[in-house]
């Protein structure tokens, strides 16, 4: 294996999540009953015509954008000839001869800091076939169309990787995008992402390209890496024992690990393309394109060197706070509300923005894996995110509190000053209540006040700890703090005396 080189290309689908399909009216939604969402078009009867989405569109040319690619003022859709039972026309619509998007390039950088560009052929807009479901015991297979006619876009890359962490690293800059577009939500384990891995090795230093071989549909990043592995693995074995590499399609098999064969790689000829007769072709004038490039996001690694720069956050916290737009929207929606329109940067909305930053790494992370959440799948919202800042900044309630009442916030919609007083978590003020407080817990930990008066001085964070406890958590902190040692030090004066 050393002695070759593998080389890969890829083409990525990204489905869009757009309230209807890609050539008609039908909804665009996940896991509904089967067959529900369809109609003649998206069921290929006679006389259907498809209309093109104008949504669909708009999605492109954003991505396009974001791939640094040159966007075609004119393209057109192709029918791509083939059947297969889930694909209820006998053809795919598809764009070959123009497609929306022609050249590009993404900059990617690996976990062990490689930095490296991928170039991009091209991308198209396309329609997805329908699901196949398989019951091998019954021997039969079912069909859904609710799938066929949801808008695709399709990225073909140039044959520029060389790992499968490169590969990886590619996904994870295109989920991105996708992601902060909000034109997916990029999530491979459901579809919404799918990534077919063509694959082919060539001795070290040689120019020409060997013979390739696909490996379809695959849906996980391990997945990838499995599959690349064994995949260059057995070519390479191949090879070694003089045998020819056969252009085909394979799938991965998650149970043993291996590639096996779906089909003879079909040839261009094969699927007969020819343009789309129904469907006129695509103008885009160029204030439309400059239009939507106005309204291109800020992407993470842009808003993570922001954090940095003007937030004085770490890069892991930026990081974090980046992965997801909807952590980022909560993170700085949030910091907007609680500094009050402070102008950015100032050493208020600095030490505010670390506050955010170290509860939402820390407390919201953790919710977030406990409860096996996706991001911005929580009720908390950035109001009453700030105004639960806001009450523990003004001392009403404690940092315990606050915790605790975050986490309730993750999972209901709750207005946090509402539920605090209702639940009496505000601190209390009763100053003779709370020096009947300390007097008991003082009465009732005569062991550890032996302790601290014998000079372990430690022995005072488990009395605060139980003066606390006592007042349910309500006590300022601080006051009680104060009040303990200062009854601690007259219990120490009338020891001395004593002896």
């Amino acid at each position: 294996m050393n002695k070759f080189e593998i080389v890969m290309g890829l083409e990525v689908h990204i489905e869009l999540a757009t309230k209807h399909k890609i050539f008609c009216r039908c909804k665009n939604t996940f896991a509904e009953a089967s067959n529900r969402n369809v109609c003649p078009v998206c069921l290929g009867l006679p006389g259907a015509l498809p209309v093109l989405n104008p949504e669909v569109l708009s999605c492109a040319v954003r991505m396009g954008l974001a791939l640094q690619g040159e966007i075609d003022r004119n393209s057109r859709f192709d029918r791509k000839n083939y059947f297969y039972p889930d694909n209820a026309t006998a053809y795919q619509i598809t764009q070959f001869y123009a497609p929306i998007v022609r050249g590009g390039q993404v900059e990617i950088r690996t976990e062990d800091g490689t930095a490296s560009t991928i170039r991009i052929h091209e991308m198209h807009m396309e329609d997805d076939a329908g699901k196949l479901t398989h019951a091998p015991e019954e021997r039969i297979s079912l069909v859904d169309f609710n799938r066929k006619g949801v808008p695709l876009l399709e990225i073909v890359t140039e044959p520029d990787f060389r790992t499968a962490d490169e590969v990886i690293a590619f996904l994870e800059k295109i989920r991105m995008f996708a992601m902060y577009l909000g034109i997916s939500d990029g999530k491979l384990h459901e579809g919404s992402m799918r990534a077919d891995v063509n694959l082919s090795l060539r001795k070290h230093g040689d120019e020409t390209l060997g013979v390739r071989t696909e490996m379809k549909n695959l849906n996980s990043f391990t997945s990838i890496r499995r599959a690349v592995a064994y995949e260059a693995d057995r070519q390479a074995r191949l090879l070694d024992a003089g045998k020819a590499i056969v252009f085909e399609t394979r799938r991965f098999d998650e149970a043993d690990g291996t590639t096996k064969v779906m089909r003879t790689k079909e040839e261009i000829m094969d699927y007969r393309y020819f343009p789309e007769p129904d469907l006129l072709p695509v103008h885009l004038p160029e204030e439309r394109i400059r239009s939507l490039e106005a309204q291109m996001p800020e992407f993470r690694e842009e808003k993570a060197a922001r954090y940095m720069r003007e937030l004085s956050l770490t890069q892991e916290e930026a990081q974090i706070l980046t992965r997801h737009p909807a952590t980022a929207h909560l993170f700085e929606e949030t910091l907007r509300l609680w500094a009050d329109g402070e102008p950015t940067p100032t050493e208020g909305t600095r030490r505010k923005a670390k506050t955010i930053a170290a509860r939402m790494c820390g407390d919201l992370m953790y919710l977030c894996r406990e409860k096996k959440a996706d991001p911005g799948t929580w009720k908390i919202t950035p109001e009453a995110f700030a105004t639960l800042l806001r009450m523990q900044e003004d001392g009403e309630i404690t940092t315990k509190t606050a915790r605790d009442v975050f986490a309730i916030l993750f999972d209901k919609n709750l207005d946090p000053m509402v539920y605090v007083n209702e639940n009496h978590l505000l601190i209390t003020k009763d100053e003779d209540a709370l020096a009947a407080a300390v007097d008991a817990v003082l009465k009732a930990q005569e062991p550890s006040v032996s302790d601290y008066l014998s000079g372990k001085e430690k022995a005072a964070g488990h009395l605060l700890g139980c003066v606390m406890k006592a007042t349910n958590g309500q006590a300022d902190p601080q006051a009680a703090r104060k009040l303990l040692l200062k009854k601690l030090a007259q219990l120490k004066a009338e020891n001395e005396t004593t002896e």
